[in-house]
């Protein structure tokens, strides 16, 4: 059994989809080509610079659609291209159900964790949350790093903001079951949050860099996985510079 510090991620209800008949319904007169694949520079004259791996994103563009939006994720080899927005705290499930545009769609849209907001992606444990759509859309990636093979041929994450770009290395994935572990997302200390990246490293199902040990933060990508716990069952990607 894992130790009480996997404690980390937490996600209860937070990723479940309990939709009626009538809301779905509805979601599908509202989908829009928007919902699962999003443009990232719908307006002329973004370019993409040379060598750079990153897609040009329209900063102006997507804040003046929602000032909400604080990033942009890349996998490439995947089908994750999508903007990242930040979680209210008001209503930390709110980008569950609806898209970057603010529109109710049960797509969602990525979303980083309420509680990371004041440090945003420089938060020691930077959390991101993302569905997993049958049709392989959204976070549905995600949920294959589980497979260290996949991992070995997926092993890098774009993750920009309008000030930065990073590149990011997969460390580890774990599968965990909502209904016995919680998320953490504040640490004491550096010391705390080493102690909990160690335990957590050693303690993943997937292991790609055992040597990842000291990083300055880590990133966390979350989305549902179907399998022992099916309905509560997470896959978590942890990924660092």
């Amino acid at each position: 059994m894992k130790a009480a510090t996997k404690a980390r991620a937490a996600f209860a209800a937070c990723l479940a989809l309990t939709l009626s008949g009538l809301a779905l319904a509805l979601s599908l007169l509202e989908f829009s080509e928007t919902a699962g694949r999003v443009d990232p520079s719908p307006v002329a004259g973004i370019e993409q610079e040379e060598d750079d791996p990153f897609p040009a994103v329209d900063w102006d563009y997507w804040k003046s659609q929602n000032p909400d939006v604080i990033g942009w994720i890349t996998v490439p080899g995947t089908g994750i291209d999508l903007p990242i927005c930040q979680a209210p705290a008001s209503d930390p499930t709110y980008y569950l159900s609806h898209d970057v545009y603010r529109k109710w769609n049960f797509y969602g849209c990525p979303y980083l964790d309420s509680d990371c907001a004041e440090k945003g992606f420089d938060s020691p444990l930077a959390m991101v949350f993302g569905h997993h759509m049958d049709d392989g859309s959204m976070f549905a990636a995600m949920a294959s790093y589980s497979d260290k093979a996949f991992a070995q041929d997926h092993c890098e994450i774009l993750l920009q903001t309008p000030e930065e770009k990073k590149r990011l290395h997969v460390a580890a994935a774990d599968v965990v079951d909502t209904y016995n572990e919680f998320k953490r997302l504040g640490f004491v200390d550096r010391r705390d949050f080493l102690a909990w990246w160690e335990e957590t490293l050693e303690g993943s199902d997937m292991v790609l860099d055992p040597n990842a040990t000291d990083p300055e933060s880590v990133h966390a990508f979350v989305t549902c996985s179907y399998g022992l716990w099916n309905g509560h069952e997470r896959t978590i990607v942890y990924a660092v510079e």
